[in-house]
């Protein structure tokens, strides 16, 4: 089986697929300073309670943003898995061209979403993923990525307001029943909410604009769950669109 994890630069995602088959799926912080030990006690943990050997594990592929964990994860695999791991990079053979002026410098979550998306709209795809940043690409109906937008996440915003102001609450972030609050609490979830949404379906009419294509727009990520619904013009939420483009890149990779 291939261990798929997307480190992201709050929360890391790890999927093991069998073939085209998502096994599990768990989710545990990102954190900069845990050890290839610490790694080792979560997995056994995790392993253990679904009862899975280490040893079905033949291979690993990781997409990280955050390179200083890097390290830990190749200790890790090494010693736990007895694998080497397979970090996507924009040299990495995906079967999507990197069309942009700097190639060196695409992260590799936006390479793997593109990855999944044209596997699953060969005719286009815009893809909208919501994490600590919020990125916008675009992959063509020719399995090239031609770039797109890069936005502050909600919950940095969130968290700025709550930091930089005397008298803003921090609140949780969900679907307002109302656009005006009534509440200062209800105010901060209504611009938050319906601010985002709007500030991502412009960005995305203006990407629009420019493609000679008709694009399906698929949302991913943890919070891009919250806006799909109240888009223009998302069209479809994939939870699991990154780990699906690890697990395809796997298979070209690894043949398996």
């Amino acid at each position: 089986m291939k261990l798929c994890v997307d480190i992201g630069n709050s929360n890391t995602v790890i999927g093991l697929y069998r073939n085209n088959e998502q096994i599990v799926r768990w989710r545990i912080a990102t954190d900069r300073h845990i050890t290839r030990h610490d790694l080792m006690a979560t997995f056994h943990a995790l392993m253990s309670a679904h009862s899975i050997a280490k040893e079905s594990v033949c291979c690993i592929i990781i997409s990280s943003v955050v390179p200083t964990w890097n390290h830990s994860w190749t200790r890790f695999s090494k010693e736990y898995f007895s694998a080497e791991p397979f970090f996507i990079t924009p040299t990495v053979d995906t079967g999507i061209t990197l069309r942009v002026d700097q190639p060196q410098q695409v992260g590799s979550d936006r390479i793997v979403n593109s990855v999944a998306a044209h596997h699953l709209f060969p005719a286009g795809a815009i893809v909208v993923d919501s994490g600590t940043a919020i990125t916008v690409d675009v992959v063509t109906p020719q399995a090239e990525y031609v770039g797109g937008a890069i936005m502050p996440g909600i919950l940095i915003s969130l968290e700025a307001l709550a930091e930089r102001t005397a008298q803003l609450p921090r609140v949780m972030l969900d679907t307002p029943d109302h656009a005006i609050g009534t509440t200062t609490e209800e105010s901060l979830k209504s611009g938050i909410f319906f601010g985002f949404v709007g500030m991502i379906d412009k960005v995305i009419s203006e990407i629009i604009k420019e493609l000679p294509f008709s694009p399906t727009i698929i949302a991913t990520g943890g919070l891009a769950g919250h806006f799909a619904e109240a888009s223009t013009y998302i069209q479809q939420y994939e939870r699991d669109l990154t780990l699906s483009g690890l697990n395809i890149i796997g298979q070209r990779i690894f043949r398996s």
